[in-house]
């Protein structure tokens, strides 16, 4: 799932939440809760205990219950984490019908929750469905052993190939298979096979994420001790280009950077984040953007816990997105997908003069990374590859 840009001041004041929306609102529910941690992983994440689960339940339901947006209409849910498929179901059930209860949930709502092989069997899939999820995530990331095992995994391959077989099985029509790239010591056949592995099991939805070793996670550490081979930049575009080519020929669609799906099954909550349309995020570092306003809660569960069980607000840092800010946000975000931006229309919604980006653009147009279709601009093939530092320039 894309990441939200994160907020790390904490605030001066109370976050100016909007009481309404232009339209409908995604929203995202966090289950920070994993079997273990990834070493490559550096978002909220932790294993915890019954009781630990069950008082963050407790405070997620309670924050939803209190939203200041409670009422408004929704048009996508999606569970994140963490690993929403290592809660127990009762608990899966209480926070979906805290989410019925106290918004107004278009029937068509598309429903996505993540979850990884090795933490669900049919039966647990069969129960997703049950609960209203039209979609399903599945955290595959390789079908390699020895490169499941190196990623701290703790599903096998077969396994992996089992849940995307029962996904469908049990009713789920809109599955996406998570894969990863440019791991430790893999090569390019390697990652061909796992591409046609996938092909074998047809999801409708794929997408394929180049690993990126961050700080204070344990790759991290590898990397600055010496011990975890370095990522080779040029295997890595080849792999990307390998994975575009051969999932093109096969009939899913190009979208958004990392992303490809088959006719219908785009992820509508995720294009949500793209368009810069409104979205609320609930539970632990969860990020919400409303009316210009982004917040984003504490990262820390103890602390969003308390602060919700004794009536506080578990926002931990906000600010307000006006003028060049907002639109420099924008269009990074549109940039990273199929249709890109057009810069009139995002100079109007906005309020900014499109010409502040005309020299910008241009050097990206000779120099091979945009495109121009009459007033939009999207990024080339080559442009794909260094889709960060062509997008984090409009961000300056």
């Amino acid at each position: 799932m894309h990441a939200p840009i994160e907020l790390t001041v904490p605030p001066a004041e109370p976050a100016p939440i909007p009481r309404q929306v232009a339209r409908d609102l995604g929203l995202y529910v966090h289950i920070p809760f994993c079997v273990r941690k990834c070493p490559y992983c550096d978002f909220v994440t932790t294993p915890a205990g019954a009781a630990t689960r069950a008082a963050y339940v407790d405070a997620l339901c309670t924050e939803i219950a209190t939203s200041p947006l409670a009422g408004a209409p929704v048009a996508t849910v999606f569970f994140g984490g963490g690993t929403p498929s290592e809660l127990e179901m009762v608990h899966l059930a209480r926070i979906v019908a805290t989410l019925r209860a106290h918004f107004t949930i278009d029937p068509a709502a598309e429903w996505s929750i993540e979850c990884n092989p090795g933490t669900v069997g049919k039966d647990h899939l069969a129960g997703f469905r049950e609960l209203g999820f039209t979609r399903i995530s599945i955290g595959v990331q390789s079908f390699h052993d020895p490169h499941l095992a190196r990623l701290g995994r703790i599903h096998t391959a077969a396994d992996a190939e089992a849940t995307v077989r029962w996904a469908a099985e049990v009713g789920f029509h809109s599955r996406n298979v998570d894969l990863m790239f440019g791991l430790p010591d893999q090569t390019l056949a390697e990652w061909e096979a796992d591409l046609a592995r996938l092909l074998e099991l047809a999801p409708e939805h794929v997408s394929c994420y180049q690993l990126t070793i961050e700080e204070g996670t344990e790759f991290g550490r590898q990397a600055r001790a010496g011990s975890l081979p370095p990522i080779d930049d040029e295997l890595a575009a080849e792999m990307y280009e390998a994975a575009d080519r051969t999932l093109a020929a096969a009939g899913y669609a190009w979208y958004e950077i990392s992303n490809w799906a088959r006719p219908g099954h785009l992820c509508r909550h995720n294009r949500r984040y793209w368009e810069n349309e409104d979205c609320v995020g609930f539970g632990v570092s969860a990020a919400s953007y409303v009316g210009g306003v982004r917040w984003s809660n504490v990262r820390q569960i103890g602390d969003y816990t308390r602060r919700i069980g004794r009536g506080a607000s578990a926002i931990g840092a906000w600010e307000r997105l006006t003028g060049t800010h907002a639109a420099g946000e924008a269009l990074m975000l549109g940039l990273r997908t199929a249709t890109g931006i057009d810069l009139p229309v995002l100079a109007a919604r906005y309020g900014v003069s499109e010409s502040i980006y005309e020299s910008r653009v241009q050097r990206f147009v000779e120099l091979g990374l945009l495109e121009r279709e009459g007033t939009r601009i999207r990024l080339t093939s080559r442009g794909r590859l260094l889709a960060n530092l062509v997008c984090a320039e409009f961000l300056a």
